[in-house]
C-alpha cells in the first residue's frame, strides 16, 4: 500500500485511506490477489527495513564464507595401469589342481589394498621420518608396527577399480581419497609400482614351487598307478572265470524270479479278495430261517438235535466274529473277539463229548435220532444260488492253493540263486575295489600330467617376459584441488545462510517497531479520525545530515559490507578451485610483516675523510 501522499500509477494524489480501500478493492478482484499482497508487504517490508537486511546478509555470509575456511578438505588422487594376460595363464591352477590361476584375477583388489603391499609403499616413500632400521636394513619392531599401522590406515582410503574389456585385458584404476593433499599422486603412483614389482617376482617364484610340486605329484602317481594295476593282475589269475563286468544269466534269471515272486503274491490278494467276497455272497444266499439248519449240514446224518444245536451256535459266532473284523477292523487282540472266542472254544468243547456220545448210541443200536435234513425246509430259489457260490468258492479256495504252492517254489528258487549269487558277488566286489583304486590312480596321474602341461608354458612365458605386460600409464592426476566440498555449494549456502539472516533481522525490527508512519496507523491506534496532518518540518541542518548521511555514510557501509563480502568468498572460493593461489594470497600480510622485521635500519651516510 503506498504511503500517505504517494501517487498512484495513473499519478494523482490520493490520501492513505482512501487509496489503500481502492487497492485493496481492485487487487480482490484480480487473481492471486493473496500471493501479491503478501509479496508487496514482504517487499515493502525489506524497503523499510532494508538496512536491517542488508548489513545482517553481509556479516552472516561473510561469517559463512570465513567457516567454510576451516571445513575438512577431501582431495583426491587417480592413476591408472593395463595388464595384458598370457593365454597359457587362463587355465592355470592356484593350487594342487584345485583352482583356476582366474583366482589371481579376482584378488587383484585385495592384493593392491593389502597391508603388506601399502607397508611397502609407505616405507619407499618414506613417510615415517627418522624411522630407526635394524643391521640387517629392516625396521625395528615399534617402527615396524607403527608403519602397519599407518598402512592399515591408508588402506581405507584407497579404492581399486578393475575393468575387463577382453579376457585377456584388464584395466585397473587406482584412487585415493583423503585430507592430505601432499601424498595423493605420490602415493597412487608407487603402490602402482610396489604392486607391478611384487606381482611380477611372486608369480616367478609360484610357477617355479607349483611345478617342482607337480614334478613330485607326477612321479608318486605313477607309483601308485603301477601298484593298483599289479593287485589287478593278480586278482584276476586268480579268478580266471570271473568276469566282473558281466555278472551273467544268474543276474537276469533273479530279476525274473522276483519279477515272478511280485506277479504271484499280486494274483493270490486278488483270489483272497474275491474269495473274501464270495464268502460274504454265500452266508447272505442263506435264510435267516435256515440258518440254525445250515449249521447241521457239516454233522453227520446221525447227529442228535444237541449236536447240531452246539454246531449251529458255533457257526454263529464264527459269523459275528468275521463280520466284526471286516466290518470294524477289529483284531484278535479286541476284547469283543477274544470273548467271543473264549465261548467258541467252550462250545467246541460240549460239540466233541456231545458227538462222543452220539457215536456210543450208534455203537449200541439204538435208533437214529433226526437227521439235518429233516430240519431243512423244502427246497426254495435260494438253494441253486448257494450251491453256485460254493462250487466258486471251492475253485477259489484251490486257485489260492496253487498260488502258495508256486510261490513256495518261487522262494526255494530265490534262495538258490541268492547263494550263487553271493559267491559271484564276492569276487565281484574284490574286482570293483581293485578296478576303482587302478581307475583312481590313472585319473590323478592325468590330471597332475595335464596341470604339469599348462605350468611348463607359463614358465617359458616368464622367462620371455610376456606371461604379464603392465603398462603404467599417464602419472597419477589430482591431489591439489580438493573434491569436497563443492565450491558451489559452500557460495550457495553462503547467500542462504545470509539471506536467512537479514529476513530474521527484518521480521525482529518490523515486530519491535513502534514508530507511527503514517496518519491512517494513528487514526487506527486511537480511534479517532485525523481532521488535518501536518508534514516533518526540514531544516537546513536537517538537510546538511541527510546530505552528508546519504552521500558519504551510506556508500561508505555499502562499499564495507560488499568489499568485505566479496574478499571473504573470493578467498573461499579460491580455497577450493585454487589452493595453491589461496595460500599465495593468505601469506602476503606475513610476508610483508617478515620482511618490514627483518629489513635493518637504514645506516648512516658514511663520513668522507678527505672532504
Amino acid at each position: 500500500m503506498p504511503k500517505h501522499g504517494q501517487k498512484s500509477s495513473s499519478g494523482k494524489t490520493y490520501g492513505t485511506s482512501a487509496l489503500g480501500r481502492s487497492e485493496q478493492g481492485f487487487d480482490d478482484d484480480r487473481p492471486f490477489a493473496e500471493i501479491r499482497k503478501t509479496l508487496h508487504d514482504a517487499l515493502r517490508l525489506l524497503a523499510l527495513h532494508r538496512w536491517m537486511f542488508f548489513v545482517p546478509f553481509c556479516l552472516a555470509a561473510c561469517g559463512a564464507f570465513v567457516a567454510s575456511l576451516y571445513i575438512p578438505r577431501t582431495y583426491s588422487a587417480t592413476t591408472s595401469f593395463e595388464v595384458r594376460n598370457d593365454p597359457v595363464m587362463i587355465n592355470l591352477p592356484m593350487s594342487a589342481g584345485a583352482a583356476s590361476f582366474k583366482y589371481f584375477r579376482n584378488t587383484m583388489v585385495r592384493d593392491l589394498t593389502s597391508v603388506e603391499c601399502l607397508a611397502d609403499v609407505v616405507e619407499k616413500l618414506n613417510l615415517i621420518p627418522g624411522a630407526e632400521r635394524n643391521p640387517d636394513g629392516t625396521l625395528t619392531t615399534e617402527f615396524a608396527r607403527r608403519r602397519d599401522s599407518l598402512a592399515r590406515s591408508l588402506s581405507g582410503n584407497v579404492s581399486v577399480a578393475v575393468n575387463s574389456p577382453s579376457e585377456l585385458v584388464d584395466i585397473v584404476k587406482i584412487t585415493y581419497t583423503g585430507s592430505d593433499p601432499t601424498i595423493g599422486r605420490n602415493l597412487v603412483d608407487q603402490l602402482k609400482r610396489s604392486y607391478i614389482r611384487r606381482t611380477t617376482a611372486w608369480i616367478r617364484e609360484y610357477l617355479v614351487s607349483q611345478r617342482d610340486y607337480f614334478l613330485r605329484e607326477v612321479a608318486e602317481a605313477r607309483e601308485s598307478l603301477l601298484s593298483a594295476e599289479r593287485v589287478e593282475t593278480q586278482l584276476r589269475l586268480d579268478n580266471p572265470h570271473v568276469n566282473p563286468t558281466d555278472p551273467g544269466a544268474i543276474s537276469t534269471r533273479l530279476a525274473q524270479l522276483e519279477s515272478e515272486r511280485r506277479e504271484l503274491s499280486l494274483r493270490k490278494r486278488e483270489y483272497e479278495t474275491e474269495l473274501d467276497g464270495l464268502r460274504q455272497l454265500l452266508a447272505a444266499a442263506e435264510p435267516p430261517a435256515a440258518s440254525g439248519a445250515a449249521a447241521v449240514l457239516t454233522e453227520p446224518e446221525s447227529a442228535s438235535p444237541e449236536t447240531l444245536h452246539l454246531a449251529a451256535q458255533i457257526q454263529e459266532i464264527d459269523k459275528n466274529v468275521a463280520k466284526l473284523r471286516e466290518t470294524r477292523g477289529m483284531t484278535d487282540h479286541h476284547p469283543e473277539i477274544v470273548e467271543a472266542l473264549a465261548a467258541r472254544r467252550r462250545l467246541e468243547e460240549k460239540l466233541t463229548g456231545q458227538r462222543e456220545a452220539d457215536s456210543r448210541l450208534a455203537e449200541a443200536g439204538i435208533a437214529p435220532l433226526p437227521t439235518a435234513t429233516d430240519f431243512i425246509p423244502s427246497p426254495g430259489p435260494w438253494q441253486s444260488d448257494r450251491a453256485r457260490l460254493t462250487v466258486q468258492v471251492a475253485a477259489q479256495t484251490s486257485k489260492i492253493k496253487d498260488i502258495d504252492i508256486s510261490l513256495q517254489s518261487n522262494e526255494l528258487a530265490l534262495a538258490e540263486l541268492h547263494q550263487a549269487r553271493d559267491e559271484v558277488f564276492l569276487k565281484q566286489e574284490q574286482f570293483g575295489e581293485v578296478i576303482g583304486n587302478v581307475q583312481k590312480a590313472r585319473q590323478k596321474l592325468t590330471q597332475v600330467e595335464t596341470t604339469l602341461g599348462t605350468i611348463e608354458p607359463a614358465i617359458k612365458a616368464v622367462e620371455q617376459d610376456r606371461l604379464l605386460q603392465f603398462s603404467e600409464g599417464q602419472p597419477a592426476r589430482g591431489g591439489s584441488t580438493p573434491i569436497s566440498p563443492k565450491a558451489l555449494t559452500v557460495v550457495l549456502l553462503s547467500l542462504v545462510a545470509g539471506i536467512a539472516a537479514g529476513v530474521v533481522f527484518v521480521f525482529l525490527a518490523e515486530i519491535l517497531d513502534h514508530v507511527f508512519r503514517g496518519s491512517g496507523q494513528v487514526s487506527r491506534s486511537l480511534g479517532l479520525p485525523i481532521l488535518e496532518a501536518i508534514d516533518e518540518i526540514v531544516t537546513g541542518h536537517d538537510r546538511r545530515r541527510f546530505l552528508v548521511y546519504h552521500a558519504v555514510v551510506t556508500p561508505l557501509v555499502i562499499l564495507c559490507c560488499l568489499g568485505l563480502t566479496g574478499l571473504t568468498g573470493s578467498m573461499a572460493y579460491l580455497s577450493l578451485t585454487q589452493p595453491w593461489t589461496y595460500q599465495k594470497i593468505r601469506h602476503i600480510p606475513e610476508a610483508a610483516l617478515n620482511l618490514l622485521i627483518e629489513q635493518p635500519t637504514s645506516p648512516q651516510a658514511p663520513t668522507n675523510e678527505g672532504s
